[in-house]
């Protein structure tokens, strides 16, 4: 017998089980390699940033607000008497607090008031510069801004430009309360590399409760849509009435976060 066909049948002979085995074993049920069951991962639920304006002048404002029990955010207006106290309690509490910064509206002289000063095109620069100092180092614990009133404000590509500038000076985000439509602000500080996101609609305080619930629900449906929203509201009876109300079965189909997170600040 010759030496390659000895080599040819030592082959062969350590083929067959090889061959054996592809063509004739048949695993038992449970037997074997166990196949392997993807999941899906579970989907994330859509986020809701709430922002409660105005704060700055009641504790009860900010007790109910924590009643809620939900991650929210709160907007101080600067230079009034709880301001200070409000934006330790807050931060105390796990909530992102904001400055409420006092831009001027359309109709400057029906919301006059002598608590804060509107920052305008109808002030010197000097003053207008002295203002956002005041009122941007007022809260240290603020991480953002976002505009109290500001519909003219908003409108004015070279005022807002000022603001930003301060804003993004002071390392805050900026959060666009759209109380115009024609706002540019988030336009400009994308300009001056600013990180702002838009307001998605107010929940507002309403006499009938039954347009405030759906109110929310549309807004819940929004966030559905587009995954992650801002929303803002006040700090009024009813609001907090309704928010008791939705909030067990609102939780199910979104989660609330606050701005720090919204931001991954």
């Amino acid at each position: 017998m010759s030496k390659s066909f000895k080599i040819i049948i030592l082959l062969l002979i350590l083929a067959t089980p090889l061959i054996f085995y592809k063509y004739f074993y048949r695993p038992r049920p449970g037997i074997g390699i166990k196949r392997i069951i993807t999941r899906p991962m579970p989907r994330e639920k859509p986020k809701v940033a709430l922002i409660f304006d105005d704060l700055g002048e009641s504790y009860r404002d900010l007790k109910e607000i924590n009643s809620l029990n939900i991650p929210v955010t709160v907007s101080i207006l600067p230079g009034l008497k709880l301001s200070k106290d409000i934006a330790n309690l807050s931060s105390r509490y796990g909530f992102s607090v904001l400055t409420h910064l006092p831009l001027e509206p359309k109709n400057a002289e029906k919301f006059k008031t002598n608590k804060y000063r509107f920052i305008g095109s109808s002030l010197a620069k000097s003053e207008r510069s002295a203002l956002l100092r005041y009122y941007l180092n007022y809260i240290r614990t603020s991480i953002g801004v976002n505009n109290h009133m500001g519909s003219r404000a908003t409108e004015n590509p070279e005022l807002m430009r000022e603001v930003l500038i301060a804003v993004k000076k002071n390392g805050l985000v900026f959060i666009d309360s759209r109380t115009s439509k024609a706002s540019v602000a988030c336009k400009v500080a994308k300009e001056e590399g600013v990180p702002c996101a838009d307001n998605e609609g107010f929940f507002d305080s309403l006499s009938d409760l039954q347009l405030m619930e759906n109110r929310l629900k549309d807004l819940i449906n929004h966030a559905t849509r587009k995954g992650k929203i801002i929303i803002i509201a006040h700090p009024k009876k009813n609001t907090f009435f309704v928010l008791h109300k939705v909030l067990p079965e609102a939780e199910k189909k979104i989660k609330f976060i606050t701005i720090k997170d919204y931001f991954g600040l």
